[in-house]
């Protein structure tokens, strides 16, 4: 399947450094390390556009992993790290529903600084496959946390514009993400709905 991913540009080279993040297809052992700061003297929207690249490296891990299991209904244990995995994605969805949709103010905290170097991504043997899915999972609850944190700077109310675009460009990558999972689960999940139409 073919994916259009739109990378928001502008000031954030200093704050993410994802190696190997390219258009299409990622080969199977390619490594897709992440490194993000949460730069608060950024704006807010350049400060969310960076979890976008968080969750766009996410979603290229996935495409591999799913790529490299075997034929078929994915077996146990491999089933229930997709199921967990989807369940996280799930998560995100909903934290950036309930910041799009707020209308009175969210506050919060979460991790400044994430890191991942995809330590698992040669390894495609079960084990492999259920340590890149744990890592995957771990880093997308630390983007959701940063979307926690960072929300704790936004003005009481509903997002401004820009704010609000920027926080449904993750969600549009999160849903691809969450579709990813759900293509080899086939259970017929699907992502949260949103409080809003696009």
């Amino acid at each position: 399947m073919i994916r259009i991913r739109t990378l928001i540009t502008g000031g954030l080279s200093s704050t993410i450094l994802i190696g190997a993040l390219a258009g299409g297809t990622i080969a199977a052992p390619e490594r897709i390390p992440v490194s993000s700061v949460d730069d608060q003297s950024l704006s807010i929207s350049n400060r969310i556009a960076a979890v976008d690249h968080v969750v766009l490296a996410m979603g290229g891990r996935l495409d591999r992993i799913v790529a490299s299991l075997p034929d078929g209904h994915p077996p146990a244990p491999i089933l229930e790290g997709l199921i967990s995995t989807r369940s996280t994605i799930g998560t995100l969805i909903g934290t950036i529903d309930a910041q799009v949709c707020n209308q009175d103010g969210v506050t919060g905290t979460g991790d400044s600084s994430l890191a991942d170097a995809d330590a698992f991504a040669l390894d495609t043997s079960s084990t492999g496959l259920l340590n890149q899915l744990s890592s995957v999972r771990g880093v997308l609850a630390e983007g959701r946390g940063r979307l926690i944190r960072i929300a704790g700077a936004l003005p009481p109310g509903p997002p401004v514009d820009e704010v609000r675009n920027a926080l449904l460009t993750v969600r549009s990558d999160a849903v691809i993400a969450f579709e990813t999972v759900n293509v080899r689960i086939d259970d017929g999940i699907h992502p949260p709905s949103p409080c809003f139409t696009t």
